[in-house]
């Protein structure tokens, strides 16, 4: 149940309608439905309702989904409840609402906030310190480089680390074959409320509509010609700005990074933290926007995977990190830019 406008709303990932609550002992005896019981105690329970009415309300719920009878010997095989064992409520609620076929709201490329200024394509540069990168050469890249199929075949999760850790050179050769700016252009986008101009400003990986709503931040606990720290990545001017020092948020951040890949803490030397600006595809995208947001980290992750391969670093992608810590470490607001994917990168014995 949530609040929509002055209603109040019955959804379920299993049904293909939701229900509008009106009345207040509709509420109370949906709060009733807790625990199992008859209808007859049902109706006891909601005493001003009538026993018709109690039952009309609970087959309209059973007939779409909202209410299961206990015991009962057969379920349509759509619902087969071995297979919903599977789903926690919010996994299938997510994925009923940021597909088509069990939802009417609005979907897609609605500009739904284009009343407001489009997010900028680049976050804005801060006067932390910074550390230029190296740019390695595109053409011998190109004309060196291992064959895409070679690295394919290579692409794996490694936790071993040399003795000698990663160096500041190899870690701007990594950024800037993964996430630096490739273009950029301005275009007019016709909108709901009119025609808007919005920056754009592309990388090396794709991303629905362009967007590129995914920041870089490093967090360094070995890396020869770079300081310990925090950084983020300025994509435009290919450096790293750093955030702050060694501080026990950060400290925590690559423990726990650490303690996920199963590996020794002291060993781990760089964590790339990526983070959204959710508002950047917000502004365009309904129902779908944090989906795109997991489908654009994949696609990074695939990009890093194969770059730290073909340079012949030591790559490994994570499940899940800390985005209150990251938060604090490195002073964003939770609601406006969050982190939403975790990879570890070093050198490879």
């Amino acid at each position: 149940m949530r609040r929509e406008g002055r209603e109040l709303l019955l959804e379920s990932p299993l049904a293909h309608a939701r229900v509008v609550l009106h009345d207040p002992r509709a509420m109370a005896m949906i709060a009733a439905l807790a625990v199992p019981m008859t209808t007859m105690r049902l109706a006891e329970q909601v005493a001003e309702m009538s026993p018709s009415a109690v039952n009309s309300l609970v087959a309209l719920l059973a007939e779409m989904r909202m209410v299961d009878q206990v015991g009962a010997e057969t379920a349509p095989i759509e619902h087969d409840h071995s297979a919903l064992d599977s789903w926690e409520f919010h996994d299938l609620l997510f994925h009923a609402r940021s597909r088509r076929g069990r939802t009417d709201g609005q979907f897609g490329a609605t500009y739904r906030l284009a009343r407001r200024p489009p997010p900028p394509a680049l976050k804005a540069a801060d006067e932390c310190p910074g550390h230029d990168l190296h740019r390695p050469d595109l053409e011998r890249l190109e004309r060196d480089d291992p064959p895409l199929a070679f690295v394919q075949q290579r692409r794996q999760s490694v936790r071993r680390y040399a003795s000698k850790p990663i160096t500041a050179e190899q870690l701007g050769e990594f950024l800037y074959r993964v996430a630096r700016v490739t273009d950029q252009w301005r275009s007019e986008i016709a909108t709901s409320s009119g025609t808007v101009t919005m920056e754009f400003a592309s990388r090396p990986y794709p991303a629905g509509g362009g967007l590129y709503e995914l920041e870089f931040h490093l967090a360094v606990r070995a890396c020869r010609g770079l300081a310990i720290g925090l950084y983020h990545y300025d994509p435009e001017h290919h450096r790293l700005r750093r955030l702050g020092p060694d501080t026990r948020d950060l400290d925590l951040l690559l423990d726990e990074a650490a303690a996920s890949a199963g590996i020794v803490a002291d060993t781990l030397q760089v964590l790339v933290i990526l983070t959204a600006r959710f508002q950047r595809l917000a502004w365009k995208y309904e129902s779908i926007a944090y989906s795109l947001v997991l489908k654009h980290v994949g696609v990074v992750y695939q990009t890093m995977y194969l770059a730290a391969t073909a340079m012949g670093l030591a790559p490994c992608a994570l499940g899940c990190g800390d985005s209150d810590r990251f938060a604090r470490a490195a002073g964003t607001d939770y609601y406006v830019e969050t982190s939403v994917g975790e990879f570890l990168l070093g050198s490879r014995e």
